[in-house]
């Protein structure tokens, strides 16, 4: 167990809100970390605490972070930043038994699939894996992470795969940017490659069971099902009213950037969360990905954009 007073890094973003709503319903006492005085009354209007400060600066935040029973990552931080900026948290937590919990990702987990190809690999959370070249740094943080375990913090990871709901999160309104731009529903390839999923409500019950009765030193998925990019493109099309299409590499780079054309779309990451469900005992309760693009959040928001 852990008490009740949860410090939330990345409050105001899109994983962070619906962890904050999460906790508050269970009657968490939730405060924030904000970034500029805009953000704090954000968080101040949905009825949370907020503290201003610079996220550029680990040890006034690790400072911060010691007023409180336990603390929760979901900041999305450059990569080759997340260990330095962690290491000063959890210094300030060893030998206290309280909680943290950093969120990772399944991009760790990814295979390059460049004509969107269907992989058969498919990772449970201890499973051996070889992750890409661009993606150790962020293993060797959940590495170095989990290790406070033997300081007695109470340190736990969190791999999200793609994330849905709210008519909002990272893939799947980029696919929707592909209609803005380019009048049709795109995917790479075949299309066949995909992210396992999970809504974020479903996502954020994780986070308070991992608080209530996550294991030292435990890496947790959150896996709800499997959609691959051409059946989210279809959906999107069909919401929208357009076509779906292939588009090859070079077009992809042009629609989505150098970036996140290879990222969001050019891998396959497939995982599964049966220590999630086993130890922590969670059920996801939204299982239709589809649904809610064609029908729900989604059709709901880039609908009412066009009028």
């Amino acid at each position: 167990m852990t008490g009740n007073n949860i410090f939330v890094i990345g409050a105001s973003g899109y994983v962070g809100n619906a962890v904050c709503e999460n906790l508050n319903a269970a009657g968490k006492t939730v405060t924030g970390l904000a970034r500029s005085s805009e953000s704090a009354a954000m968080i101040r209007a949905k009825g949370y605490g907020a503290i201003e400060a610079d996220a550029g600066d680990p040890e006034a935040i690790a400072e911060l972070a010691d007023r409180f029973d336990a603390t929760i990552i979901s900041a999305a931080l450059p990569f080759e930043d997340e260990a330095d900026f962690l290491r000063a948290l959890l210094d300030r937590y060893s030998g206290s038994g309280r909680a943290m919990i950093f969120t990772s990702g399944t991009a760790v987990l990814s295979i390059e699939t460049p004509h969107g190809e269907w992989r058969e690999e498919n990772f449970g959370e201890d499973d051996p894996f070889t992750a890409p070249a661009w993606m150790q740094v962020r293993v060797d943080t959940e590495d170095m992470f989990r290790s406070y375990a033997d300081r007695d913090v109470r340190a736990m990871v969190i791999r999200p795969p793609l994330i849905w709901g709210r008519g909002a999160s990272y893939q799947i309104p980029a696919i929707f940017d592909s209609i803005e731009k380019t009048g049709s529903a795109c995917y790479r390839g075949l299309g066949l490659n995909l992210y396992s999923n999970v809504h974020v409500d479903d996502l954020a019950d994780i986070y308070r069971l991992a608080l209530e009765k996550g294991q030292a030193g435990a890496l947790y998925h959150a896996v709800a099902g499997e959609a691959n990019f051409r059946s989210l493109a279809e959906a999107a099309a069909q919401a929208m009213g357009c076509e779906a299409r292939s588009v090859d590499t070079a077009e992809a780079i042009e629609i989505w950037g150098e970036r996140f054309a290879p990222l969001f779309f050019g891998v396959s990451s497939r995982s599964r969360a049966p220590r999630t469900r086993a130890e922590l005992g969670w059920e996801p309760r939204y299982l239709d990905v589809i649904g809610d693009i064609c029908y729900g959040s989604y059709k709901n928001r880039y609908s009412s954009k066009g009028e």
